[in-house]
């Protein structure tokens, strides 16, 4: 039964993916045709957040921590290669110089799409059969729920006031 839970919370982990990573990309084909517009304004920010929340849940999932290339080459051949394909037009998007007006939306637009193909690819292998042991994927998915409830506890205190920097009285 915990298994199960284990597995599905992968899946839910999953479909966050393939929803954060099409409206990230959409975003980005918009502001890479039009520049930044309204969607971009209202909807950057957020899903960026959403993004780094989600990416940061599915690093529990990866096996041996700098083996991931491997376990992303447990993916489709043409999946794992778009992934890293991916991964280095995001990196290639950040190193460009910096103008607020262009470079800053195709850069929070673009570095994104890397991020969720690899994570997309890391989960696809942990769903796969034989990558992780039913016993791995159910304890790498207790460590991915404490990381999500400390990120909202987190976000909670801050909400509440508890972590803001206290204004300076000194002039």
């Amino acid at each position: 039964m915990i298994a199960r839970l284990a597995y599905g919370y992968v899946r839910l982990l999953w479909v966050l993916e393939i929803l954060l990573f099409t409206a990230s990309l959409m975003l980005h084909v918009s502001v890479f045709i039009v520049g930044a517009t309204e969607r971009y304004a209202e909807y950057g920010i957020m899903l960026f957040r959403g993004e780094v929340i989600v990416g940061i849940l599915v690093i529990a999932f990866v096996k041996d921590g700098l083996r991931w290339m491997d376990q992303i080459k447990s993916c489709p051949k043409w999946m794992w290669r778009a992934a890293l394909i991916l991964g280095v037009y995001g990196l290639f998007s950040s190193l460009l110089p910096y103008d607020p007006s262009i470079s800053a939306p195709w850069t929070m637009s673009g570095l994104p799409l890397g991020f969720d193909a690899i994570s997309f690819c890391i989960l696809y292998s942990v769903l796969g059969p034989g990558y992780l042991e039913k016993s791995e994927v159910v304890r790498r998915a207790l460590h991915s729920i404490i990381m999500g409830t400390l990120i909202v506890i987190v976000c909670l205190a801050y909400r509440a006031g508890y972590l803001r920097q206290p204004k300076s009285y000194l002039g």
